[in-house]
């Protein structure tokens, strides 16, 4: 196992996180800020881009290290390491959070209706589109930060790893997080299995 791309998905995890609860907790505002407003989707997007380019081929994003496993782009065993690594940073982040006085899980804004599942297909597939074809860059952050602002979730790690700490694992809730999570590798599977057939390879 390459230990380095391990830490580099931890560690990008764990910025991520902090940045998503972070600006709500220097807010004082603790949950209601995340995912809202400009300004927050907009750090969001700028962590991930710098993270990307800091760390090169690091996926950081569940959805996309979902996408690339099942595309068979990534093996399996390394996937699934990388998704562990992932969890482990939002999980250390969300505790650090939590500690400082953040209540780093909203369980009434989390939902899965069939368009919030639609919305994370569309949001996944695109994403990995432009992530595969530009690479994780500012451009990805950037179009990262447009998704977020949508409304798209998709700090997914940092879901499960506040759900974990606030011990909010009920099935609603479980099924929420885990539903958009699945729903968004589904969206980064087809945009890896189709995006070069419909939209042809890169010049």
């Amino acid at each position: 196992m390459d230990n380095r791309s391990m830490m580099a998905e931890c560690i990008g995890s764990l910025t991520v996180t902090l940045v998503v609860w972070g600006t709500a907790l220097a807010a004082g505002d603790n949950a209601d800020a995340p995912h809202q407003g400009a300004v927050a989707a907009a750090a969001a997007g700028a962590t991930l881009a710098i993270m990307w380019m800091t760390f090169k081929g690091s996926e950081i994003l569940p959805i996309l290290t979902i996408g690339n496993m099942a595309a068979g782009k990534t093996e399996i065993e390394e996937g699934a390491t990388n998704f562990a690594m992932q969890i482990l940073g939002a999980l250390i982040a969300a505790a650090v959070m939590q500690w400082q006085g953040a209540e780093v899980f909203d369980s009434s804004g989390v939902t899965l209706t069939s368009t919030d599942a639609a919305m994370a297909v569309i949001a996944g597939f695109l994403l990995m589109t432009v992530w595969d074809r530009l690479g994780g860059g500012w451009e990805s952050g950037v179009f990262a930060s447009v998704l977020i602002l949508a409304g798209v979730g998709l700090a997914s790690a940092s879901g499960i790893g506040g759900m974990i700490v606030e011990g909010a694992w009920d099935g609603s809730n479980f099924f929420a997080v885990f539903g958009t999570l699945v729903c968004g590798g589904i969206g980064a599977w087809l945009a890896n299995e189709f995006g070069s057939k419909i939209l042809g390879e890169e010049e």
